[in-house]
């Protein structure tokens, strides 16, 4: 892959580190303002909707799905076009120059797609080439570099930090490409009902993968 990391690669590394932390307390608080239509309408549409004694709730059938629901609500779930992202980003509760405030920007942007994993690059993240549009990204992550990762075929979502890209956390492993011969990317670039027609389709795609695993 010829991905080209920035000249300031290890400043933009060290920012990473010190906002990592406050993705998932925004997260945190970004799920806390869904309200429980948000929360039944995001179960249905991945099929994780069940009733209990009566009562409608969410079903996981396994632990890892939890966070991934959570990526889709606060991400795709967007009433009269705006996600809780953006509904919090604009209601400017942290400073303008906060790192709150600075993550929440580019959350804003974020976008969900497949990737493959090409190049892991120790301490800092990895290259990926997005499989749908086809770019070769660098995208920060401390959890990828830490295992054997080259190859993978996975389904998550990235926003973009200080000139790179970052991931929300929620990882979708969905195989091994061994051989990239055979892997053409698709040159598209999604509006926002593919968008969340991806992320569904992938959800299900998943789910079916990890219930073969158990």
């Amino acid at each position: 892959m010829s991905v080209v990391l920035p000249e300031d690669i290890d400043e933009v590394v060290a920012g990473y580190k010190d906002c990592r932390p406050l993705i998932p307390m925004l997260h945190g608080r970004l799920a806390q303002m869904a309200d429980k239509a948000a929360i039944r309408t995001c179960a249905k549409r991945l099929h994780m909707l069940s009733r209990q004694n009566g009562r409608l709730g969410v079903r996981f059938d396994h632990e890892l799905e939890a966070e991934v629901f959570q990526d889709y609500l606060i991400y795709m779930y967007r009433p009269r076009g705006f996600s809780l992202v953006r509904q919090l980003y604009n209601r400017k509760v942290y400073p303008e120059k906060s790192l709150e405030q600075e993550l929440l920007a580019g959350m804003v942007q974020a976008r969900f797609s497949v990737f493959w994993i090409g190049v892991l690059h120790p301490e800092k993240g990895c290259s990926a080439l997005d499989i749908i549009s086809g770019e070769q990204l660098f995208i920060l992550d401390q959890t990828l570099t830490q295992q054997e990762a080259t190859g993978l075929l996975a389904a998550f979502r990235v926003f973009p930090f200080r000139g790179v890209w970052a991931h929300t956390g929620a990882n979708m492993v969905l195989g091994k490409v061994e051989d990239t011969a055979g892997l053409q990317p698709m040159g598209r670039i999604l509006n926002d009902q593919q968008e969340r027609e991806l992320n569904e389709e992938n959800v299900r795609r998943w789910r079916t993968l990890l219930a073969g695993q158990q």
